[in-house]
């Protein structure tokens, strides 16, 4: 790359070709060369649910993540320790310094890091990329609120600077600076998040939709969103590209040959196909027509033996079982304000209920307390983890996962007890009054003259959908489970699974009631569990577009962000806690802890309970004359 650098500076007007030459010269010096019957230079992985979106300012799910990962970088990401943990190493950055007051970072960054075509990644590229994030605000997945928590782009009036305004500073081509809102030991975690990853600033400008009217203001700003939205050439400066994307079928990436980190490519080639039925990965795996799968856990007992003491599992003949704990939950928000289709295609709030005793129906049951905390009693919670996940999940009382600091903050509070939460619904009201057989989704039910009622009624006036991802068998049992407890209490509900596109769309556009869901963290901090899961939105959180909104809560939880003494914040910890569960908004169904299977003749790095698989450490042993050469150790 110093030879392109140089060429670059003695003759910029011919960067195309010069941008071709280094493409072709990196590419034969790093690529993986092809020495087995088994196409070892490629990996793929046959999988559920596709990526919503391939741009970082507004991607929160884990499908669009892993892609991300491998497109753009970040100044820091968390990397397995090899002893199942994570920590942060430095990537785009080479360090940074932080002022005596703890307000001002001091970033420097690599001077040898360039996007994949071929323009130098610099420090303003970082300023403009976060302050994108916040000028275009997330509207689809809330995901801002990761940086907005800290800082702005804000000028001296008030206003979004799309380079940093009164808080960011370029420095020159390799620091800049930031000032936060306040003192923070987690803000270097944030940024190792992928909504912080760095984009080509000048071809997001280039591409970027800008409306105005008559008079020149400003009706709309895409901020590039609509040219990102498929990670374009040029994009990113992580190992690999795009370039192939069908949604919902299949991504392909191959190698960004500019890549900064030192040494060749074990994989010229990655494969992610989406195929929602179980049977065909399990049987794709098992004939090694794909390298990875997601293999649900009522099927692993196909690859690995001994599972009845998960953290001693074995892999059968080829494949390779290994027992992970994880920070991941399993859990089920309740919308509080749901929306359902009006029939043009506009999503409207679903009103049921009359929440201020006006006579008038004006809320949705579910923005009750009462109706969320009787719901809470109707999750069969051992039956999830024993039968639905096969024990791959430990319980989880509260929002802090066990190994995490303030674990001790939460004490089990719900459990299966379908008698309660009738009692919690008679004592409010909710009493079973209305013919089954009449509940829909939006229209009025009939009620049943109370002299002909038989304790068959039931109790809420509309139908609650379950929504649960088609592929993820778990899940699908979960909502079934739970279906079969709401139906027992007179609770009309649809437990049907959806594709993958369509629950990230209900999800967009509110449709649902109950979601069955898993949370993975984005940076190791309670508050990343606390804040997104019963914060709402004026403190960043509600990842979920839940609606749910407790101003006390949201009070506690703010100074429990910023509190530096541990015992001041564990108990800030233990009001919340208190507080949430006299108003709870979702079900804690379990902590991840199970058993990965994969292939012994594909060799991972360091597992990261964090981040995501970074396929440029990957390898792939190749085949020749039917015996695998090398080893993965």
């Amino acid at each position: 790359m110093a030879a392109y650098d140089a060429s670059m500076a003695s003759d910029p007007d011919n960067a195309s070709i010069h941008h071709e030459t280094a493409w072709y010269a990196m590419k034969e010096s790093r690529q993986c060369r092809e020495q087995g019957s088994n196409n070892p230079c490629e990996l793929v992985e046959m999988s559920i649910g596709d990526a919503d979106t391939h741009d970082p300012a507004d991607a929160y799910d884990s499908a669009s993540g892993m892609i991300i990962e491998n497109v753009y970088d970040t100044l820091y990401r968390y990397e397995g320790r090899g002893d199942g943990g994570s920590h942060i190493v430095p990537r785009l950055a080479t360090g940074h310094t932080v002022s005596a007051d703890g307000l001002t970072y001091t970033f420097t960054l690599r001077d040898d890091v360039y996007f994949s075509n071929g323009d130098k990644m610099e420090a303003k590229d970082v300023v403009y990329s976060w302050c994108r994030v916040l000028g275009f605000g997330s509207p689809n997945s809330g995901v801002e609120w990761i940086l907005t928590q800290s800082f702005n782009c804000n000028d001296s009036n008030g206003d979004h600077h799309d380079m940093g305004g009164d808080n960011l500073t370029v420095i020159d081509a390799t620091s800049f600076s930031v000032n936060i809102f306040e003192p923070s030991a987690a803000f270097v975690a944030t940024i190792a998040y992928t909504v912080a990853a760095v984009i080509n600033s000048d071809l997001c400008e280039e591409n970027r939709i800008i409306e105005t009217d008559e008079n020149g203001t400003v009706t709309s700003d895409d901020y590039c969103n609509g040219f990102m939205d498929e990670a374009p050439f040029g994009a990113g400066t992580n190992a690999f590209i795009v370039t192939q994307w069908a949604r919902e079928t299949r991504t392909v990436l191959e190698p960004n040959w500019l890549y900064w980190e030192s040494g060749d490519f074990n994989i010229n080639r990655y494969v992610y196909e989406t195929v929602d039925e179980t049977q065909t990965r399990v049987l794709a795996l098992q004939d090694k027509e794909v390298d990875l799968a997601y293999i649900p856990p009522a099927q692993k007992d196909q690859f690995c033996d001994n599972l009845d003491d998960k953290p001693n599992a074995v892999g059968k003949e080829g494949f390779r079982c290994t027992f992970r704990s994880s920070y991941v939950y399993v859990l089920v928000p309740y919308n509080v304000h749901p929306k359902v289709d009006d029939g043009a295609g506009n999503f409207v709030d679903l009103i049921n209920h009359d929440c201020d005793g006006d006579g008038v129906d004006d809320c949705n049951v579910l923005t009750t307390s009462e109706v969320r905390m009787a719901i809470s009693y109707t999750f069969d919670y051992g039956k999830i983890i024993s039968e639905a996940y096969d024990n791959e999940l430990s319980p989880a009382y509260g929002p802090i996962p066990q190994g995490f600091p303030y674990d001790d903050t939460a004490s089990e509070t719900f459990t299966y007890d379908l008698a309660y939460a009738e009692q919690i619904l008679d004592n409010a009201g909710f009493i079973r009054q209305y013919d089954c057989t009449s509940i829909t989704q939006t229209g009025a039910p009939t009620v049943v003259p109370l002299a002909d009622r038989d304790g068959d009624e039931c109790r809420l006036p509309n139908t609650i959908r379950i929504l649960s991802n088609t592929g993820n068998d778990p899940r699908i049992a979960t909502a079934g489970i739970l279906g079969t407890a709401l139906e027992s209490i007179g609770i009309a509900n649809d437990a049907t699974d959806k594709p993958w596109a369509v629950v990230l769309d209900s999800y967009v556009t509110g449709a649902w009631d109950l979601w069955i869901i898993g949370w993975g963290p984005d940076y190791l901090d309670p508050d990343n569990y606390w804040s997104p899961f019963a914060g709402s939105t004026d403190i960043g959180g509600d990842a979920y577009h839940t609606h749910y909104h407790n101003d006390a809560l949201d009070q506690i939880l703010l100074d429990a962000r910023s509190e530096i003494d541990e015992d001041a914040r564990h108990q800030l910890y233990e009001d919340a806690f208190a507080l949430w569960v006299q108003d709870p908004n979702m079900a804690f169904l379990g902590q991840s802890a199970g058993v990965g299977v994969g292939s012994t003749h594909v060799c991972p790095p360091a597992y990261d309970p964090i981040g995501g698989d970074h396929w440029f450490d990957w390898d792939k042993l190749p085949l020749v004359n039917g015996e695998y050469q090398g080893s993965c150790s």
